[in-house]
């Protein structure tokens, strides 16, 4: 819910209208004895409209990930055995407290990205086996997926930057005026 009046050109009536509606409807909760508990998140919370923040007793800011917490996702994302269950499985060769470091000012949807990135590497490594392969009378050229290793990763890291290390410093600035925790 962004701040009334803030966008270029002027603002839809209708968003406005949702906007003031919703801001009523939150008013005529806490006067009420039901007990509400409201939920609400976004990514850039400095856009936030101020009457909406009045209106949220508590503001958390959620940080990036720590060290620890990036190899524990890293390590979820990509752990001993992809589909250990299934007649195709991939295993890793990582070195997670590495990855860890590297991954410095990455958000964990930015860390799911580059999992997914490693873990397609060896996969493109038999696309370009068959695509290349000269097959004659149907013989497909016997191969073997390679483990998904540390230096695939680092090589996903090279062309995928994080999200959000840019609005670090508008984050805390937020944190440090808004947060009431």
């Amino acid at each position: 819910m962004s701040q009334r009046g803030s966008l270029a050109g002027g603002e839809h009536e209708g968003s406005r209208r949702m906007k003031t509606e919703l801001l009523v409807q939150m008013d005529g909760l806490a006067k009420s004895d039901d007990l509400v508990f409201l939920l609400a998140a976004s990514n850039l919370p400095w856009e936030l409209d101020h009457a909406m923040l009045r209106r949220l007793e508590k503001r958390i800011l959620v940080d990036l990930p720590t060290t620890e917490a990036r190899e524990k996702m890293i390590e979820f994302h990509l752990p001993l055995v992809l589909n250990p269950d299934c007649a195709l499985s991939i295993k890793t060769n990582l070195d997670y407290k590495q990855l860890a470091t590297k991954t410095e000012g990455y958000s964990g949807s930015d860390l799911k990205l580059v999992c997914k990135e490693a873990a397609m590497r060896p996969v493109r490594k038999i696309f370009d086996i068959l695509e290349s392969a000269e097959i004659e009378d149907e013989a497909i050229p016997e191969f073997t997926i390679d483990p998904i290793a540390t230096e695939d990763v680092e090589a996903v890291l090279k062309h995928t930057k994080p999200s959000a290390r840019m609005l670090q410093k508008k984050y805390m600035e937020w944190q440090k005026e808004y947060e009431s925790v």
